[in-house]
């Protein structure tokens, strides 16, 4: 049985996000994980989220990036109220809500502001020093391997 939420919400948004302004070269690389996240669904996506306000923070804090320091901070700040969040609800209550039609659940309005900030991140880095500079596909992949499919 197919799940509903197949492809992940956070990985289709991401990939939404940052594929119009990759170069062509990128934009192939990109189009060869197409069957991968076809096959990812909704589980993990908190994680995949987490990994990608990670990527940002980590991409942010080189030397090299200095100027995106006001990101940083937001996505620390985003970080921090998420964990109280989730770690101040009853699981069960988080999961028993019916995630109708791709919309927007619990939490799901921070991951979905994590995804921005890191595409924010990667492309202001890429504007800076180009999209050879920014390590897009291993933020990806790192994401494709949460919750991975059974075949």
């Amino acid at each position: 049985m197919s799940d509903p939420e197949s492809p992940s919400p956070i990985i289709s948004y991401f990939v939404r996000e940052i594929e119009p302004d990759l170069p062509a070269t990128e934009k192939e690389t990109l189009a060869t994980y197409a069957e991968a996240i076809a096959k990812t669904t909704h589980h993990g996506d908190l994680r995949r989220a987490w990994h990608c306000a990670e990527w940002a923070i980590q991409l942010s804090e080189r030397p090299s990036s200095s100027h995106l320091g006001h990101l940083v901070k937001d996505l620390k700040e985003l970080r921090k109220l998420e964990k109280d969040s989730y770690f101040g609800a009853e699981y069960g209550i988080m999961s028993s809500v019916k995630r109708v039609g791709g919309g927007i659940g619990p939490g799901e309005d921070v991951e979905i502001q994590w995804v921005d900030d890191t595409v924010a991140v990667a492309k202001a880095e890429a504007a800076r020093s180009g999209w050879e500079s920014v390590p897009w596909e291993d933020l990806l992949k790192e994401m494709l391997s949460v919750a991975p499919p059974k075949d």
